[in-house]
């Protein structure tokens, strides 16, 4: 599969809008390839990592974003996690729920679990929001998040597709600036719900020239002020898990090790083996 990957930060001025507009097929197949997710698993982890990635265009250079569902107990699917920097750094994974403890019943009608959105710095939550996941598509989703937590009007468009062995992801997110007026926000609304419509046709090719094609059928300007490639890579490392090991305190820390003769951990997002012999974990304290 080539690496097609990109993304383009810019504005629209006539109706005074910032837009995000992305393509993270590639990331999404590698995630997915190294996991070994079904195809629903896929889809939802596709539309999460788009999710994280937008929401990052909203916040500092030096933070990231995290974008978590956890379902409730009906679900087969019991997480799934995405991080991503405002350049596209992604990583994300995805937890099934072991059969038998997946509950019979509908536990809820209107919602089928938690949304969280956190955003960090240095390693640290310096924000974090939690709402309802609602029964509805997971666009709409984020749109209400950000409506309700940001009190900003913000659209969001995903086209996740499974095309033979591989899965074509991209996507446009709209989010009104301080000058937009409500007219403005009218005509993106619909504009954003014609895409919706439209999304198989305008995505048949590049990102970049689905923005050729929205700037004519929408006689409005995209203008692109940044354009980057998003890659998904993991920044886990050893420091990070003596780190770990470290916060976890000298006693059940040697604990594990006396039991099992070393500490062994698994990067959930990488599948990294860090391996710690008992010599090694004393050696942190």
């Amino acid at each position: 599969m080539e690496n097609k990957d990109i993304y383009h930060y810019g504005i629209l001025p006539d109706v005074h809008f910032r837009f995000s507009s992305a393509e993270i097929s590639y990331a999404v197949n590698a995630a997915s390839n190294l996991h070994g997710f079904d195809d629903a698993g896929t889809e939802l982890l596709a539309r999460t990592m788009l999710a994280a990635f937008f929401l990052a265009d909203l916040v500092k250079e030096d933070t990231k974003v995290s974008v978590q569902i956890r379902f409730y107990d009906d679900s087969e699917i019991h997480s799934v996690l995405a991080y991503s920097t405002r350049n596209g750094r992604l990583k994300a994974t995805l937890r099934h729920r072991p059969e038998e403890d997946i509950e019979s019943a509908q536990i809820s009608e209107e919602n089928l679990g938690i949304l969280k959105v956190f955003r960090w710095k240095d390693g640290e939550c310096i924000y974090q929001s939690i709402v309802p996941f609602r029964n509805q598509s997971f666009e709409t989703n984020i749109e209400n998040y950000l409506r309700d937590s940001e009190q900003v009007p913000s659209f969001l468009v995903a086209y996740v597709k499974l095309d033979g062995l591989h899965w074509r992801i991209k996507g446009l997110f709209l989010q009104a600036l301080p000058e937009a007026k409500s007219e403005h926000i009218d005509a993106v609304r619909e504009l954003a719900g014609k895409l919706e419509e439209e999304k198989s046709k305008v995505y048949e090719g590049t990102v970049s020239q689905a923005l050729e094609i929205l700037q004519s059928s929408w006689n409005t300007k995209f203008e692109i002020l940044e354009t980057g490639r998003p890659e998904y890579r993991c920044d886990c490392s050893e420091e990070k898990i003596k780190e770990l090991i470290q916060n976890l305190g000298k006693e059940e820390a040697m604990d594990i090790a006396e039991e099992q003769g070393q500490i062994e951990v698994t990067c959930e997002f990488c599948n990294s083996i860090y391996r710690f012999p008992k010599a090694q974990v004393l050696e942190l304290f």
